[in-house]
């Protein structure tokens, strides 16, 4: 592989959650290079796990790393605007954050709710059949699971699995749903697989759809 070859590279990391060394210990097993790779993480990097802080300091030291806004940080977002409604787990973690919160909620504010590609589309939760994620909530794009046609039920298995009504060719690599773990499909490719529950933290290389993990060093989260 020549150099302008390698440049075709991208790599699509899923849901960190303040995993911190399993997040280097997979770039370095993708032999990550950042002046040749595209590096895009799908979401929820912060809470849960034990260093938000050191994983947002990282980004914000590489700032040719993408990152799309997960449903974990659309409530850091709104914790951080109104603090005294936030939740406990939330005002720890603003805590965590201690001086560099306000630089690092700016950073957050930056990330893009999806990025879209010629041949694939990254988002956290997933998409609406036949609707863009233009013309999509935030709070949709970030949390569906299961579609019941207005979103009020996103998390109700009764209904079905967004990807399931999904019928575009373009693919859709998603995070958000660790209980059903990897998941990959022709036009759609589920990554996160539950690191800060104890599983792995998946990543997916295209254009070739490979796929490499690692096993998560401890239970953070249960």
């Amino acid at each position: 592989m020549n150099k302008s070859e390698s440049k075709k590279r991208t790599i699509v990391v899923g849901d960190v959650h303040g995993c911190f060394e399993e997040l280097l210990l997979l770039l370095q097993k993708l032999n990550y290079n950042q002046s040749l790779d595209r590096l895009i993480l799908v979401g929820d990097v912060v809470n849960k796990g034990p260093d938000t802080l050191r994983v947002l300091d990282w980004i914000a030291a590489h700032p040719l790393v993408e990152v799309i806004k997960g449903n974990h940080e659309l409530r850091l977002l709104q914790a951080a605007a109104d603090p005294l409604s936030a939740s406990k787990n939330m005002q720890i973690l603003i805590g965590e954050l201690g001086l560099n919160l306000n630089d690092h909620i700016k950073m957050i504010e930056s990330w893009p709710m999806y990025i879209e590609c010629d041949d694939f589309m990254i988002v956290h939760g997933g998409v609406v059949a036949g609707v863009h994620p233009s013309e999509t909530s935030p709070d949709i794009i970030a949390n569906i699971r299961y579609w019941d046609g207005l979103g009020a039920q996103m998390n109700d298995s009764k209904y079905p699995a967004w990807y399931d009504l999904y019928l575009g060719q373009k693919l859709i690599v998603y995070g958000h749903w660790a209980i059903q773990g990897l998941n990959v499909r022709d036009n759609t490719i589920g990554l996160d697989s539950g690191c800060v529950y104890g599983k792995e933290l998946s990543a997916v290389v295209l254009p070739e759809r490979k796929i490499e993990q690692v096993a998560a060093k401890k239970v953070y989260c249960f």
